[in-house]
């Protein structure tokens, strides 16, 4: 055999063994790779969840606040009413001209701590 071809495949025999080693260290870190996104999946489905918890309690809140607001217009719409049949009934009436008992008067500034009048 000549030198050249000696040389030839000698080289070609290095070039070998160190493409497998490169291989190796890319399948090492490839494998490194695999694990790291593995856990970022995991992170990720709990955040997903932890959103979609948000998302269920925000829209249960909403919900509230709307059932809140339906009652308080209800009970705003009622006490409207209430007002204008006391209205019409004082103005049609000469109670109006005639002073309020005295525990009407208590009543409207909310003292509850004095007794009635006899």
């Amino acid at each position: 055999m000549t030198q050249l071809k000696r040389y030839s495949l000698i080289g070609a025999l290095v070039v070998a063994i160190l493409l497998g080693w490169y291989s190796s260290v890319l399948a090492d870190r490839l494998d490194k790779a695999d694990k790291a996104n593995e856990k970022l999946v995991e992170a990720v489905g709990d955040r997903d969840d932890t959103i979609k918890a948000l998302n269920d309690a925000s829209g249960a809140d909403r919900r509230a606040t709307e059932e809140q607001l339906k009652i308080e217009q209800q009970k705003r719409a009622k006490a409207d009413a209430e007002n204008r049949t006391l209205r019409e009934a004082l103005e049609h009436s000469d109670a109006g001209n005639q002073p309020l008992p005295d525990d009407v008067k208590r009543i409207l500034r909310r003292e509850t701590s004095t007794p009635a009048s006899p």
